[in-house]
């Protein structure tokens, strides 16, 4: 019997407009979006990932794109302090700081450093998380992060779908008018958020794959999506693919998904270089297990030089 009618698997057609190493990427979201920015930036592609931090949401996602493309700079009425630390619910935790100062001048250094990138992106991948959305209950605002700070400050609701496709809807046109060319992905996390339950963790990925629907179909060829969510839901429906918490993809599964991706998206052009950068990041990342004769260790910096040569070569 053939053993792929063991699994379920589905075609995914190549991106027309790939990338290159002469583009700037950028990624906003949640930890998928993350863990791929990660891996184009030590692949040496030029990227910019989550200059607010982690982000799970298209409200608080729609935000973070409004501060950076007007380049809005925080000032200190926009922080507030909770144990001993100054910090934003726009931004993840490591923006915080005990000193004031501090905090607004990481913050502040990102939305420039944002603002700049993002005039010149070629492609925007978005990656949401959930359609549960905290709302401060001070402000009645949507927030990026809650820093641990006590539930009952907050409002969590899951946002309609209309809500949802019209935040997805102003990303979209933001994007388009600060970078007329760019290419805009989105992606539904395959990671779980499963404080919230089975069922409404289902209802709330539900929300965000036909709010992305509708701006695929309002844009066409301008948005696209990518089926992270599909990949790990039908082709790697097994345990033995997630992590020990059962929730987030193992590294094989990372590495899978990462493998399509990149043979959707990336130029074939730039394959011999990227195998070439891994296997440096991986040489250069060897640890010896004892320590090494002056054979040993003259091979290995062969190797590496070797490496950095073939490099320099097709560069």
């Amino acid at each position: 019997m053939n053993a792929e009618r063991f699994r379920t698997t589905f075609d995914i057609p190549e991106s027309k407009d790939k990338i290159t190493y002469n583009d700037n990427l950028t990624f906003i979201g949640s930890c998928f979006s993350e863990n791929i920015a990660n891996r184009m930036k030590l692949l040496k592609f030029n990227t910019l990932a989550n200059p607010f931090g982690i982000m799970f949401n298209p409200l608080s996602i729609e935000n973070c794109l409004r501060q950076i493309i007007n380049c809005r700079l925080y000032k200190p009425e926009d922080l507030i302090e909770y144990n001993d630390k100054w910090l934003s619910l726009d931004h993840h935790g490591d923006f915080s700081d005990i000193d004031q100062q501090a905090c607004l001048e990481k913050i502040n250094m990102a939305v420039q450093n944002a603002y700049m990138t993002i005039k010149n992106t070629s492609f925007v991948f978005i990656t949401l998380g959930t359609s549960v959305v905290y709302f401060y209950n001070k402000t009645g605002l949507p927030v990026g992060n809650c820093h641990k700070i006590p539930a009952n400050n907050f409002t969590p609701r899951r946002i309609s779908l209309i809500e949802a496709a019209n935040s997805l809807d102003n990303i979209v046109q933001m994007i388009s008018k600060e970078s007329h060319n760019s290419h805009i992905i989105f992606t539904v996390s395959p990671i779980r958020h499963w404080k919230d339950g089975a069922v409404e963790n289902q209802r709330s990925k539900s929300t965000l794959i036909l709010a992305i629907d509708e701006i695929c179909r309002k844009y066409g060829n301008k948005v696209g999506y990518f089926p992270a969510y599909e990949i790990m839901n039908d082709e790697l429906r097994d345990y033995r693919f997630y992590a020990d918490d059962m929730l987030h993809p193992s590294a094989t599964a990372v590495d899978y998904i990462w493998d399509i991706f990149k043979k959707t998206y990336v130029d074939e052009s730039c394959h011999e270089r990227i195998m070439l950068t891994d296997k440096l990041n991986k040489a250069l990342a060897h640890r010896f297990e004892h320590t090494p004769s002056a054979t040993e260790k003259a091979k290995f910096d062969e190797y590496v030089e070797g490496l950095r040569k073939q490099l320099e070569s097709i560069l």
